[in-house]
């Protein structure tokens, strides 16, 4: 037998004990027909009213992004869901946007869909791996695949983002219509990348090339275009929605008048408001009495120790940043009440969370020489990166780690890293058979999504060919568990690594701000990650690593070493591409300081030889 490339996916991707065969097109054709069989037998979820499905994904909001969450942005239309459904407090996606997403749609590890990281991340040994091809393959199952073959619509509007552009575009797996721009993020307002060096964003309707109007603003526009597909559809007929926003990632961008709501909101600066969202959330009951705040990186700014004039730059970025989620929820709150004129609302079952933790990139890089080049490029590009701009058309805004600390607080780190800050991020369902049950308190994952969305729409699944696992109990108010004492679940992406199992967490956070090293936390007593517990627990801690190293191997991660980590692949990839992109301006550039160098040579020549006679 030849050992192709797609059948090493499947064979690092299938454990015999545990997945005894993978779906084919076949098997899922017949488990969609069952289905009519298991939804008579669901009564709060019946066949002739199977719910509604919208899952509204926020991109990189933090832990406490939301106002249920202890946030100062407002966000009144998810609170209120929150208020009548279930809020969870220990919700973990990957630190990684595209195999958050991956997992996301298909209920499986992102090595096993090969998302093993992002395009961006990826090096070159890993490229050459299942799980790490970065396209799908034909036969791929997903959320919308299994949906649309059991009878309902499915639509997709906003960031999609999922492994190599173009080449696993939603309209080939299982969407009727998709409205997406396919790339790792981009302008809220046009086509302008936000990195260096990468061409335009590119967007699609239905898998063919569109331009985004001249008025276009990502929440509103991305809210408006799945309402037009809503009501283009078949009202008899359940829908899958997927609102996959662009708030509030790099460049963060809102409306002025959602900016200026928020003037002296942030003027305490990180330093305090980190301490003042950690004693919300002991308030909430979001976590134990007993959390404490980890030391924040050594390459953190202290507030105090900024000019007036880097406070008020800081704070502008804070205000765009919370502006964005409020203008997001408004959006939202526009698409529920439609939903809600329709009849439709009842009916329907509502998800909203984030892909990963609080993005912590910066636009400048305190580095005279490096800045200076990077500014050049953000003229080319027409970008207006003056503070009076921030947040407005042309800007090109980004919050800065200290405020992603805040953002995650009371957790450590951030977006890129397996940290707390990382991986837990808001999670509030609410909607057709969801009881309002409050904070929940047990551990789920973003793999789980899928097969609870699946069991409450009454549609048959393999639990066999999935990561996840369903929480319809949950949110059902049967139960207050989603897993057993002894189950576990891990993830990994370029290193970073965690592994849960009831309270504990064996995690591994990658460089720059992590230090590759092992480590053993008690999550029940210490969220914030302050307190190794390893060397008291030796065998815990050897017995959790054996299982990580079986997941390891049957999901097919490449182990990176510790040199190689995300942001030292990522900042390769962007050199490589901005010299590719901008050499003629750089050799012109270079050719210009050659000439005034020389130029100034011959004047100095020039004035000594006069000053000799």
């Amino acid at each position: 037998m030849t050992i192709t490339r797609a059948n090493r996916a499947r064979l690092f991707a299938m454990n015999a004990t545990k997945r005894e065969a993978y779906m084919t097109n076949f098997t899922r054709a017949v488990l969609g027909a069952l289905s009519l069989c298991l939804a008579t037998a669901l009564p709060a979820f019946g066949q002739d009213a199977r719910p509604n499905i919208l899952v509204v994904l926020f991109d990189d909001v933090g832990f406490t992004g939301f106002g249920a969450y202890g946030s100062d942005a407002r966000t009144p239309n998810i609170d209120r869901l929150a208020q009548s459904g279930t809020l969870f407090s220990r919700y973990y996606s990957s630190p990684f946007c595209g195999p958050s997403r991956a997992m996301l749609m298909t209920g499986q590890d992102n090595h096993q869909t090969g998302m093993g990281t992002l395009v961006e991340t990826v090096t070159p040994e890993q490229r050459e791996l299942p799980g790490y091809s970065m396209v799908w393959d034909k036969d791929q199952a997903t959320i919308a695949t299994i949906l649309s073959e059991a009878g309902y619509q499915t639509y997709v509007t906003g960031k999609w983002g999922i492994g190599a552009k173009g080449k696993n575009l939603p309209n080939h797996f299982g969407f009727d219509r998709s409205y997406v721009m396919d790339s790792t993020g981009g302008s809220n307002y046009d086509h302008r990348h936000y990195l260096p060096g990468y061409p335009e964003v590119p967007w699609f309707e239905d898998g063919k090339p569109v331009r985004l109007p001249e008025d276009f603003y990502s929440s509103r526009n991305l809210v408006d275009q799945m309402i037009r597909y809503i009501d283009e559809g078949d009202a008899d007929q359940p829908f899958f929605g997927f609102l996959s926003l662009q708030a509030a990632h790099i460049p963060v961008q809102a409306p002025l008048e959602f900016i200026e709501r928020y003037d002296g909101v942030f003027d305490a600066g990180w330093d305090v408001m980190r301490k003042e969202r950690l004693e919300r959330v002991i308030d909430l009951g979001l976590v134990p009495e007993t959390t404490t705040l980890a030391p924040v990186h050594e390459d953190h700014r202290v507030w105090d120790d900024l000019s007036a004039a880097e406070k008020a730059e800081a704070t502008r970025a804070m205000q765009v940043h919370a502006a964005m989620i409020e203008s997001a929820d408004f959006h939202i709150g526009r698409l529920l009440d439609h939903l809600e004129a329709n009849g439709q609302l009842d009916n329907t079952i509502v998800v909203i969370t984030s892909d990963n933790g609080a993005e912590s990139g910066v636009t400048s890089l305190e580095n005279p020489v490096f800045d200076l080049l990077l500014n050049g490029i953000h003229r080319l590009e027409g970008y207006d990166t003056s503070p009076e701009n921030m947040g407005l058309p042309g800007s090109l805004t980004a919050i800065g780690p200290e405020w992603a600390s805040v953002e995650a607080s009371p957790f450590n780190l951030y977006k890129f890293y397996s940290s707390e800050g990382g991986l837990r991020v808001p999670l509030v369902i609410a909607g057709a058979g969801v009881a309002a049950s409050g904070i929940q308190q047990a551990p789920v994952h973003v793999s789980d999504l899928m097969p609870t969305l699946l069991e409450a729409a009454g549609v048959a699944y393999d639990p066999g060919t999935l990561y996840g696992k369903s929480i319809l109990p949950v949110l059902s108010d049967q139960t207050t568990e989603t897993r057993g004492a002894d189950e576990s679940f891990a993830g990994e992406v370029s290193g970073n690594a965690a592994l849960y199992r009831g309270n504990w967490k064996l995690v591994r956070t990658a460089l720059p701000r992590g230090d590759f090293t092992w480590r053993l936390f008690d999550l029940s007593v210490d969220p914030g990650e302050t307190t190794d517990l390893s060397g008291e627990n030796p065998e815990l801690f050897a017995e959790l690593k054996s299982e990580y190293e079986a997941y390891v191997a049957d999901v097919g991660v490449f182990e990176l070493g510790q040199e190689d980590y995300a942001e030292a692949q990522l900042f390769s990839n962007l050199l490589e591409k901005t010299v590719s992109k901008y050499w003629p301006y750089l050799a012109g550039l270079v050719l210009m300081l050659l000439i005034s160098v020389y130029a100034l040579f011959r004047l100095v020549r020039m004035l000594v030889r006069r000053s000799a006679h």
